[in-house]
């Protein structure tokens, strides 16, 4: 039997105690050390995101500048060649009709009759493709507004279709509905509600796309309800798993392939609203589609 009271054995279990402590301090030292370093991992990602974030924010201001410049520069030699097309129109009508017919031959007066007849469609074709650059130079133009403070009427409507406009290009297998009531105009930075949009239809043609979605349908709905603009934007692409759903509106979250999405657009749409007093709601459904819906208030003050 142990005489619990012998000096060793006494000495031999606070050792053992002691000893047991230090391996104890040990251990929560360890995993203390292992979860700062996770935490400085994640620092240090978010940190080299945010910096890749700053920098593709630089590019696209820069880009929206150089657009501007672009669209100013197009602008004025599109308006005299537009101008001068109309008058030379004009021009080589008054110059058929003075034509003596009599005096040529009928050689002379089959091609006269030949020009008069594919003149008119050869100046109504370079009139609509003239009117086809100026209306994206005024694309153009509305989307590198920046405006940073300032808050304006917009016509919903006239924003939307602009923007539709834009993404033409991207939209190319895909069908588009518009649905679009009458509404009051909103007050909002344009710049801004532009960012949004194009956010929002960016996303809709992504998911679209994946996979490829041969009746890919993307539907614009704008009407008014109570006091409230509603604008949905509804698509039957791949849509979202609630997981998604919950971290979407987190900054630098993505679920696209490396080199498609900052994970940024979202939280960036989120922040826009909520200082502009709307709001979003989303709807999703894996694999049938999204339902996105803002709602204007137009009773709020701003």
């Amino acid at each position: 039997m142990i005489d619990k009271s012998n000096p060793y054995y006494i000495a031999y279990h606070r050792e053992k105690k002691a000893r047991v402590e230090v391996e104890q301090l040990l251990e929560d030292y360890t995993r203390q050390v292992y979860e700062k370093n996770m935490l400085l991992e994640q620092q240090i990602k978010q940190i080299k995101n945010q910096q890749q974030s700053l920098i593709q924010q630089e590019k696209l201001a820069l880009l929206g500048t150089l657009a501007a410049g672009v669209a100013h520069e197009i602008n004025n030699p599109l308006a005299f060649v537009i101008s001068n097309v109309t008058t030379l129109n004009s021009y080589v009508n008054d110059l058929i009709e003075v034509i003596p017919k009599e005096q040529l031959s009928q050689s002379d007066q089959n091609t006269i009759h030949f020009i008069t007849e594919d003149l008119p469609e050869l100046i109504t074709d370079n009139d609509q493709g003239f009117f086809r650059i100026k209306d994206i130079v005024k694309n153009l133009l509305f989307f590198a507004r920046t405006d940073s403070e300032e808050l304006t009427e917009i016509d919903l409507s006239g924003a939307i279709d602009m923007a539709v406009k834009l993404l033409g290009p991207k939209l190319k297998n895909i069908q588009v509905k518009q649905e679009l009531c009458k509404v009051p105009k909103i007050r909002f930075n344009s710049g801004e509600l532009n960012q949004v949009l194009v956010n929002i239809l960016v996303n809709a043609i992504q998911a679209c796309e994946q996979p490829a979605n041969n009746s890919a349908i993307i539907t614009i709905k704008l009407a008014q309800h109570d006091g409230m603009i509603q604008l949905n934007i509804i698509d039957n692409g791949c849509g979202m798993s609630p997981e998604v759903q919950q971290r979407m509106f987190d900054a630098f979250y993505t679920n696209k392939p490396v080199g498609t999405g900052t994970g940024i657009g979202m939280s960036i749409v989120l922040q826009i609203l909520k200082q502009h007093n709307a709001t979003i709601d989303v709807q999703s459904e894996l694999d049938k589609g999204t339902i996105i819906k803002i709602g204007f208030n137009l009773s709020a003050p701003i």
